[in-house]
């Protein structure tokens, strides 16, 4: 299941809508409002779901994925120029998890023995889940949009780019794989003999580290609600949205992926891809202190 890309469009028309008469009107007494200007710091943070797409898997179909949950944060630093524009940046953390699950799989490739006896390897697979975990160290450059709605409350749009650095990488695949081999010299069909390399119904697991481009960037966009809580504190809550802006994938695409060439490796189904991108919708809660005095 993909997150959708137009998810918080609607979100954010509704609350224009709901909220541009009122500003309008509060915009008469904009001299009365506690509203903010200059250098501030802050936090920022949430649950989210995310999702990692594997897109085009080589070999594979019928390739089903599930968003998960995740966690992510940053510390900020910006500067608002008047009562409504502003600037801000900072260092945050953003987790991405998805699961990919495989009802079956069926691949057979030609290849050599230890004797250098060429033979067809016949590989299946049941049961096959792949979790995929990506961490990435960010930096945000964001324009911040403020609309007061009265004294002490305003809505707020903050959108702009992230520039995303790997930090963690790894999946864990699992599955019950069988290894034939047919030699075609001979006619003969060899299976069920684990000590030649041929073993039946294995559970395989394996835990290994992804290969992510060691920077990407990330469109993101958010909206919601602030509310100013003492002279210069103010705490606010919105709907947040990311997305990558290109293939974060690394790997080199192969002729014909191969999920599993023995019991001992299961490979990640994003090695087959032909492009991987992240994406998350979720709540964010932050936290302001304006170093400067407001107007």
């Amino acid at each position: 299941m993909k997150l959708k890309n137009r998810s918080i469009a609607p979100i954010i028309l509704a609350v224009f809508l709901l909220t541009g008469t009122q500003y309008a009107c509060y915009s008469q007494e904009a001299d009365s409002t506690v509203v903010r200007h200059g250098l501030f710091v802050g936090l920022c943070f949430g649950p989210s779901q995310t999702s990692i797409s594997n897109e085009g898997t080589l070999s594979v179909a019928n390739l089903v994925s599930s968003s998960q949950n995740s966690f992510g944060g940053s510390l900020e630093i910006g500067y608002f120029f008047s009562k409504s524009i502003g600037i801000s940046s900072g260092l945050g953390f953003t987790s991405y998890k998805s699961q990919l699950t495989l009802g079956t799989y069926q691949n057979n490739f030609n290849t050599v023995d230890s004797e250098n006896e060429a033979y067809e390897r016949r590989v299946s697979g049941t049961g096959i889940k792949e979790v995929q975990k990506v961490g990435f160290l960010s930096l945000p450059v964001c324009l911040d949009i403020r609309l007061p709605l009265s004294k002490t409350m305003g809505l707020f749009i903050q959108t702009g780019i992230n520039l995303a650095v790997p930090v963690t990488k790894k999946y864990t695949s699992s599955g019950t794989f069988t290894y034939k081999g047919y030699y075609p010299a001979y006619n003969v069909l060899l299976e069920n003999l684990p000590a030649y390399g041929f073993p039946s119904d294995v559970n395989g697991v394996t835990d290994g580290s992804l290969t992510i481009k060691s920077l990407n960037i990330n469109a993101l966009v958010s909206a919601g609600f602030d509310f100013s809580i003492q002279k210069n504190i103010q705490i606010g809550v919105g709907v947040s949205y990311s997305i990558s802006l290109s293939n974060i994938s690394d790997y080199a695409s192969p002729d014909k992926f191969q999920l599993s060439l023995d019991a001992n490796q299961i490979n990640s189904l994003m090695g087959g891809s032909t492009k991987a991108s992240v994406q998350s919708l979720g709540v964010n809660f932050r936290l302001r202190y304006f170093l400067k005095s407001p107007f």
